[in-house]
């Protein structure tokens, strides 16, 4: 009876820590992808403003091949907005004011 009980408390610490390496290691899976994801958001919105800049030239003002990139960069950000905070899981939603430090350069 004295083995029985002690072999299934090792059995179960065995389990235990398993279950505790396991779950380590999901959440830093986890949380790479999470950043991944924020750099793509990141890159995507960008991507968005700098068409924005170059659209907004003299050069290239009112070229209907810009404006239908311009068009259809926004519809991506407008996509990527609905579904980022299925993506940040951990922390809070990226918002588009916290892209503002990595502003879009437009040729001169």
């Amino acid at each position: 009876m004295n083995w029985t009980l002690i072999s299934i408390l090792a059995l179960s610490a065995m389990f235990n820590i398993l279950l505790i390496w396991y779950s380590i290691r999901s959440v830093r899976m986890l949380a790479n992808v999470v950043d991944t994801l924020e750099n793509l958001f990141v890159d995507i919105d960008s991507f968005s403003r700098h068409i924005e800049g170059v659209y907004e030239l003299e050069t290239f003002y009112g070229d209907q091949t810009l404006e239908n990139l311009l068009s259809h960069s926004r519809a991506l950000v407008k996509e990527f907005e609905e579904y980022e905070t299925l993506f940040t899981l951990m922390g809070a939603p990226i918002g588009k004011g916290d892209f503002d430090d990595k502003e879009a350069t437009t040729p001169e």
